[in-house]
């Protein structure tokens, strides 16, 4: 493509770029984003936008804007590879990522409005695509791009009531200048209600902003799959033929003093309603609420802590024990009191 004097060009060989300022020959001088001109052989460029068609650099009003041209990039390339990005805690056999929301205005009425994010909480860079179905029965594209590792990026912002929809989001995971693990592509829908959004219980704790916020996970790790397996009426099935089965009858729950704080995770005891929550996101709630305590707590030497998860089928303790193993290395936990809780409860010292 001949290179002229107004395009936006990226070096082939090197880091960086800019705008051309004049054309010499083969010789194009491209004045970076710091104001130096800076020259180059045109075989040694890459054009990414082009002048507008009027002749000169600026585009004049009316003119239809600059197109995007299509470019490759070269990712394989040890020196694409951007250590500082990365994350030595992160799994990069589980990568996470979310939808998020926050508050940015009076929720509590119809023209509450909220941030939506995207967290790319992995090593990965990730390459995503937004869209919805429309009532043409055609797919509309809402947001895509490319997010780093370890990153949130915002979306746009919506009255909470406009936010009963469902999206089409698809996922490319990927490294540049590394090897990394097979990572299959993503490609789920996610359906979101308005009603969540006037649930104050809705918004936790979270490790990604500094308010609370909804977060709606796209990659989910085993457990979630597991339970967006299950129906909610096969899980409380589960839940009330094992509690049923315990052969020692739980004691009331006692009241948490100095030494001692009783953590109830059972969902009805976190929010005042489930109803048109997925078992994935109850327990994503619940583990919320046990990350909260942990983080308050984590300078409280010697206090014993214990999360009541009941029975059930047993996600919540493992993955519960799962995140102690992890995230608190040096905790020590054990099953709690077995006379006071049976077999629904861990105790974690502090």
């Amino acid at each position: 493509m001949k290179v002229e004097k107004g395009d936006r060009i990226r070096f082939l060989n090197e880091v960086g770029g800019g705008t051309v300022t004049r054309v010499e020959g083969s010789l194009v001088f491209v004045e970076d984003e710091d104001g130096f001109e800076v020259p180059s052989s045109a075989s040694e460029v890459v054009v990414i936008e082009k002048v507008a068609a009027t002749g000169n650099s600026s585009v004049s009003q009316g003119a239809a804007p600059p197109q995007p041209v299509s470019v490759n990039e070269n990712v394989s390339e040890p020196q694409a590879y951007s250590e500082e990005l990365e994350d030595e805690e992160q799994d990069d056999f589980h990568p996470r990522f979310y939808l998020a929301y926050i508050k940015t205005g009076n929720n509590q009425t119809e023209e509450g409005k909220v941030q939506a994010y995207i967290i790319n909480d992995s090593n990965y860079f990730c390459s995503y695509l937004i869209s919805w179905l429309g009532e043409d029965g055609y797919m509309h594209a809402l947001h895509q791009g490319i997010i780093e590792p370890n990153t949130k990026l915002p979306l746009d912002e919506k009255a909470a009531r406009e936010l009963d929809v469902t999206y089409d989001i698809q996922l490319i995971l990927f490294k540049k200048g590394k090897p990394y693990p097979a990572v299959a592509p993503v490609s789920t829908s996610l359906t979101i209600k308005a009603r969540r959004f006037y649930k104050e219980n809705s918004f936790t704790a979270n490790d990604f902003f500094y308010q609370p916020a909804v977060l709606f996970s796209i990659i989910k790790n085993e457990l979630e799959q597991k339970m967006d397996l299950l129906t909610v009426k096969e899980t409380n099935a589960i839940i009330r033929e094992k509690e049923g089965g315990d052969t020692v009858t739980p004691k009331a729950k006692r009241k948490s003093t100095p030494e001692l704080l009783e953590v109830d995770l059972h969902i009805h005891e976190l929010i005042d309603s489930e109803a048109g929550l997925s078992n994935g996101e109850i327990l994503q709630i619940q583990m919320d609420k046990f990350h909260a305590v942990m983080d308050d707590n984590k300078n409280a030497k010697g206090r014993r802590i214990v999360f009541i998860h009941g029975v059930g089928n047993g996600i919540l303790k493992t993955e519960i024990r799962k995140q102690l193993d992890r995230k608190y290395k040096g905790l020590n936990y054990q099953d709690a009191s077995f006379r006071e809780y049976g077999y629904g409860a861990t105790m974690v010292i502090v």
